[in-house]
């Protein structure tokens, strides 16, 4: 991990062109910014472990970040996939409590580190920053309502179903094209599967003419299909 700390204009200005920095006042940033600093890491590099005091608000500025749960058996169960201007665990900042998950970085990662106390002292004075904020901490709770919702006694051919209905661009789309944004293996994780019974669902959804896959691109060729499987009892 490699800890920088630019120019304070520089990092105002990075902030600035982040979506979860949308609207906050220029007072708000400079103080802001006055307590960030930048962190670099490599593909697979960790940013934090699970139980780590959570002294910083990371905001994601360019890569992919997984945050995932350390398992007993040597792996690891994916809860999200962070994508370039979204904070990573937004609820620990709040409650001043360790971090609940460990994350890794998927690609090389460029992010903004906010001193915990200083974006506590500086969200109550600022609705724009509160909002973004509360947002994301919202975004997060349903995410992961939303995936143990699908896992919870479904089948295989449901979960992965589910997840693909996810990603549909729009309710009325019946063919769209899908590209994985991290490995298999994750996927399957985070849908609670072996990765060789995805891969078995991939074929069976094929077979039945729902979706043609290509490595990390699906083409979903019929999504009334995959409603069907999805409420199938």
């Amino acid at each position: 991990m490699n800890i920088l700390i630019p120019p304070h204009s520089q990092i105002t200005e990075m902030m600035g062109r982040l979506p979860c920095f949308k609207g906050v006042s220029a007072v708000s940033l400079n103080r802001l910014a006055r307590a960030a600093q930048k962190v670099a890491l490599s593909r697979r590099e960790i940013l934090f472990a699970k139980g780590d005091a959570a002294d910083f608000l990371h905001v994601l500025v360019s890569g992919q970040i997984k945050l995932f749960l350390p398992l007993s058996n040597g792996t690891d169960k994916t809860l999200a996939l962070v994508e370039p201007g979204q904070p990573l665990c937004v609820a620990p900042i709040w409650q001043r409590v360790p971090y609940p998950a460990a994350a890794r970085a998927d690609a090389d990662s460029h992010l903004i580190a906010l001193e915990r106390e200083a974006v506590l002292a500086e969200a109550p004075q600022d609705v724009a920053l509160l909002g973004h904020l509360l947002a994301a901490t919202s975004r997060q709770v349903l995410g992961l309502i939303s995936d143990m919702e699908n896992c919870a006694q479904r089948s295989s051919l449901q979960r992965v179903s589910c997840f693909l209905l996810q990603q549909r661009p729009g309710p009325e789309s019946r063919a769209y094209d899908i590209v994985l944004p991290t490995s298999k293996r994750d996927i399957a994780t985070r849908l609670s599967l072996a990765q060789e019974t995805l891969s078995r669902v991939f074929q069976q959804l094929g077979r039945e003419g729902a979706i043609e896959v290509k490595g990390r691109y699906i083409r979903v060729l019929d999504s009334h299909k995959l409603v069907a499987f999805n409420l199938a009892n």
